[in-house]
Formats: structure tokens, sequence, C-alpha cells
């Protein structure tokens, strides 16, 4: 074992076994580096109306890719999706309004059209013009409304669980809601651990401290995603009539085993957007780019390959 796998083999162990929040915040940073530095991402900000929106970016010298994560999520939701993407793609991962590591204001009404504005302002101070635009759960629907807005600046859309319709069969997440539930918001170890079957048909493997440290960053937002989620679910606005609206190319994958978005969605979609491509993944739950990153990348690049 070379110096620098000790040294590595050595920190690692060091901060496992010491146990502390601060030996497992530093682990978590630090994994989360590698993992971008892996994928080829680096860490960037960009102002928008007197503040910074961070975000992820591959240099690549074809044409963009633009990933929108979901609700309480945050732009690492896509690193592992995005290295299984070809090398010439540029890939950028946005933090929306809210979310990751962007400010937080709780004078201000955190609804879709608001998020929505936001990301439009970060596409224009990054100077996108033509783009390949996908997005997950809350995400989606920015992306569908962002999409139909601007059909000149979108080449395709990835819709991935995308939010923004009723299923014509009610998902595990509606009926907790309808019992004064919310699955998505976490004020505790158990609301976390409540989360994770909500989102997964099998849970990503994250080692004790890592699953600490995201557990806690959860309940740590807790009242702001409360909060975020009162000001979405009271604006709200079903999707419907954008679909006809959508003559780009459309991506649907949906995991097959949702519990957030039930499956039934894609027939709404697949009714009115009818040259949309859909694939459904079996054994998967609501965030398919993070449970089989390789397979919905590969079913993506085929896509994006027809689209040329």
């Amino acid at each position: 074992m070379n110096r620098t796998l000790k040294g590595l083999f050595l920190f690692i162990v060091v901060f496992v076994v010491g146990g502390c929040t601060s030996a497992q915040q530093s682990l978590f940073e630090f994994s989360i580096s590698a993992e971008r530095y892996i994928s080829g991402m680096d860490l960037k900000r960009v102002s928008i109306d007197d503040q910074d929106i961070s975000y992820l970016e591959r240099e690549g010298e074809g044409e963009a890719i633009v990933l929108l994560h979901g609700f309480a999520a945050d732009k690492d939701n896509w690193v592992r999706f995005a290295r299984q993407l070809p090398e010439d793609y540029r890939i950028v991962a946005i933090d929306l309004l809210g979310h990751g590591d962007n400010s937080r204001d709780f004078d201000q009404i955190y609804d879709i059209e608001y998020i929505t504005e936001g990301f439009a302002k970060t596409i224009k101070a990054l100077n996108l013009q033509r783009f390949h635009l996908a997005g997950n759960s809350m995400g989606g629907y920015v992306s569908k409304i962002y999409a139909t807005e601007n059909p000149d600046r979108v080449i395709t859309l990835g819709l991935f669980d995308s939010a923004g319709l009723l299923s014509p069969q009610p998902s595990d997440f509606q009926l907790a809601l309808e019992k004064g539930e919310n699955p998505l918001i976490v004020n505790s170890g158990d609301d976390f651990n409540r989360l994770m079957r909500f989102a997964f048909y099998d849970e990503p493997f994250l080692p004790w401290p890592m699953r600490s440290v995201v557990a806690r960053k959860y309940i740590s937002r807790g009242r702001f995603n409360q909060k975020m989620w009162n000001d979405i679910w009271e604006h709200r606005e079903e999707a419907l009539d954008l679909l006809p609206r959508l003559h780009i190319p459309v991506f649907i994958i949906w995991g097959e085993s949702d519990r957030i978005l039930h499956v039934s969605t894609v027939e709404v979609y697949e009714e009115h957007i009818p040259h949309a491509e859909t694939v459904i993944l079996k054994n998967c739950g609501h965030a398919p780019m993070l449970e089989r990153p390789a397979e919905t990348a590969g079913f993506y690049v085929i896509f994006l390959d027809k689209n040329d």
C-alpha cells in the first residue's frame, strides 16, 4: 500500500472510530468532495437578485445538460448519474431556490412560480442558450414550466418521476397527506428513516457516519422545508394543461415502486404527450438517478442519441 492510500485509510479510520459529530461532518464533506471529483464536477456559484446560486458543473465541448433535483433535495443527487454520461456533454446540476447550499428566507413565498423564475434567471446568468433539461420530482415540475415558456432554449426534456400531476391511482404519499402526515418533512431520526422508505425501493448504501450527517441536515432544515412545502401546496396548480404544449422530444422514466408519485401517472403523460418515450424501472422508487444511476443514465443516453 503506497503512502497516499495509507494516509487515506488512516484518515477514514480515525474519523469513523472517533464517531463525534465534527468528525462525522468532516468525513461526509470529504466523501462528497470525492464523489464530485470522480464525476469531474466542480462546485461553482452564480449571482441572481443579490443571492448566490450554487451548482455543479462538468466541462464539456458538446451540448449542455441541465439537471434539477426534487423537493428538499440538492444538486448532489445527480453526481453518480452524471458520471455515466458521455464526456463530451457539459453537465450543470443546479440547486433550486431555497435548496442545497442556497440561502433561505422565511419571509419569501417559495411557490413553484418563484422557484421557476429563479431557475430561469440562473440559466440567463450562466448564459446557456440551448440545452437539454431534465428534472426529478419537483425539478421535473419546474422543468415542464420552463420548457413550455422557453421552447427555443430546451432541446429535449427529461422527466424523472416528475411532480405536477395527480395520479389516477393514489400513492402512499397522497394517502399520508390525507391523514395530515407529510413524509417529506423531517424533524427527527424516525422521520428521516420514514423518508428513506418512501423515497427508495432499495435504499442506496450510506455508511453509518454519512447517514447520520444526512439525517441531521434534513432535521436542521425541517422547519424551513415545512414552510416551503406549505407555500408550494397552497399555490399549487396541476400542470396538465402544460403537457400538450410540449412539442420537443420528451423522455419519461419512472420507478414502478414509487411511493411518492404513483407510476400510474405515466398513463396521463402518455395520453397528453403521445410522442414521449417512456421507461418504467421495476423494483425502483422515486429517484432512479440515485437508486439506479448507471441504468437510468443508459436509458437517457439512448434517448439523447435518438434526438441528436
